[in-house]
């Protein structure tokens, strides 16, 4: 029966069915309805009739939403921009320049990393750019789609957090409301942002873990055996693999045309534009640019940019007179169907992460934590919670919404102390990317399988034991801030070598031919 709390520890359980599900099946659609549908069940307190009813609602929702529609069409345009880059040439141009400029699988790996971390400004656009620009030069190099989309979704959420973006507005916008709930008023909501970026430890783990991993060469298990396959057999995905986006397969030939340059980053260079223009004019009532940070829409400039970037990739085919109308037209529609299933698990995501709302799982998590804490452990138990509920509903704004208003509070409840109190914000921020990051029920961590061409569960399983060793290190470096009051300055390089010596113990060198 339905309490305070919610449906009590009832609520865990369609997250948790659905995740499971998909580590077992590896059939992301079904465990996800089957996840959304156990939720229905809770909800109408066993009535399959009414299950299915609530089911379709929450689907039907997802859809209609403001957001979730501009995200949806977002990637059918960008399906097809992607689809015109393939036809006119622009990636068979890039791997051919590539082939001169990027020699061995190290550098490859840099310059992904690199570039991932350059587009700070949103998580979805870093996703696409990168994994459009890497995605044949890492085929040519026999470098796997799993290592691939491990550094976009590790470049993405991660690095966004502490950039010019619309990330920092969301995230100073929810300090604000947990320190009125304090009514700390000493410092300002931006100041205590900045105080809290140090302590955002997960993040900052996660993205220079990305480079250990590529400067040794060494990977855990499943990564290594993925790399392994692709140096030896040259197959950049498993056999019996569904890669999210397969472009060579659903596109087929290229146009006879000489390859450009042109064709490929004129497009994207269509997207970046247009999107931080988005960014501007949406937001552009504010005075400062935190100001204009907080009024803007990312969805709608979003979708503006994938809309240039396809009316670029037609104007390109229409100019040179490469292709007819018909072909345009069909290029157009071939580009959305690349999308279809990535925005099927979007859409049965949003559904699963209502479902947990609706049955109040947040609010029950948080409330098992009692009040008998002591600041010592505060920061870990944050984390932690931040963790829990972002990798259950897949959603990191989500977490941060329910948790920062909470852990403000308590941190000044059980502190005092105003800078120990906003710099556990930071805390709040990595457990919810944590659960952002690698969640397979996580739109980024879906993006990032779209935009590398890896198959999903392929993609989160490879990728899981890199987040764990990250959490597990910043877990460590959160239990020495609590009880001994450590510097930041002191915490991250203790990090760094953390990551180093467990990368070295439970990695190994990917063997095989290959540069390297």
């Amino acid at each position: 029966m339905e309490t305070v709390s919610g449906f009590g520890w009832l609520s865990l359980i369609p997250p948790a069915a659905a995740i499971l599900l998909c580590f077992i099946t590896r059939r992301v659609i079904i465990s996800l309805f089957i996840g959304v549908f156990a939720g229905g069940l809770i909800y109408t307190f066993g009535n399959p009739l009414l299950a299915v009813e609530y089911s379709l609602d929450k689907i039907i929702g997802s859809i209609t939403d403001d957001w979730n529609a501009r995200l949806l069409v977002f990637n059918l345009l960008m399906g097809s921009g992607v689809a015109f880059i393939w036809r006119l040439g622009g990636s068979r141009a890039l791997t051919q320049r590539a082939e001169k400029a990027v020699k061995t699988r190290k550098q490859a790996g840099l310059g992904a990393w690199g570039l991932g971390i350059l587009v700070f400004f949103n998580d979805y656009v870093n996703a696409a750019i990168v994994g459009n620009v890497f995605r044949d030069i890492f085929d040519k190099l026999r470098i796997s789609r799993e290592k691939l989309s491990y550094i976009l979704d590790s470049t993405a959420a991660p690095v966004a957090t502490f950039f010019i973006s619309d990330w920092i507005a969301f995230q100073i916008g929810m300090i604000q409301s947990g320190m009125d709930a304090a009514n700390i008023t000493e410092i300002s909501a931006f100041q205590a942002y900045l105080y809290s970026i140090p302590l955002n430890l997960y993040c900052i783990i996660a993205v220079l873990m990305v480079g250990i991993v590529i400067i040794t060469g060494r990977d855990f298990n499943l990564m290594r055996k993925a790399e392994i396959r692709t140096l030896e057999t040259g197959k950049v995905v498993r056999d019996g693999a569904s890669p999210m986006m397969d472009v060579e397969m659903e596109l087929g030939e290229e146009k006879d045309t000489k390859p450009k340059l042109s064709t490929f980053f004129l497009p994207l260079a269509a997207l970046v534009a247009v999107t931080l223009f988005g960014f501007w004019w949406t937001g552009r009532e504010g005075n400062t640019l935190i100001e204009v940070l907080s009024n803007t829409d990312p969805a709608k400039a979003l979708l503006w940019g994938a809309f240039a970037m396809t009316i670029t990739g037609m104007g390109i085919a229409f100019r040179g007179r490469i292709m007819k109308v018909a072909e345009v037209m069909g290029t157009l529609l071939d580009g959305m169907k690349l999308m279809l299933m990535a925005c099927t698990i979007l859409v049965l995501a949003w559904s699963l992460g209502t479902v947990t709302k609706d049955l109040k799982q947040a609010e029950f998590i948080i409330n098992i934590l009692g009040d008998s804490l002591s600041y010592d452990f505060l920061p870990l138990i944050i984390f932690v919670m931040g963790m829990v509920i972002a990798f259950s509903t897949g959603t990191s704004w989500g977490a941060m919404t329910i948790l920062t208003p909470i852990a403000i509070p308590l941190a000044w409840h059980v502190s005092g102390d105003v800078y120990l109190t906003v710099i556990s914000a930071g805390a709040v921020f990595s457990g919810a990317i944590f659960g952002d990051h690698c969640s397979p029920i996580s739109d980024t961590t879906v993006l990032a399988s779209i935009f590398s061409g890896s198959d999903h569960m392929d993609h989160v399983s490879t990728q899981i034991p890199y987040a764990i060793t990250g959490a597990g290190v910043a877990a460590v470096l959160y239990l020495l801030f609590g009880i001994w009051n450590l510097s930041p300055a002191v915490l991250i390089p203790l990090g760094i070598l953390l990551s180093i010596v467990l990368i070295y113990i439970f990695g190994k060198k990917t063997e095989g031919t290959g540069k390297n």
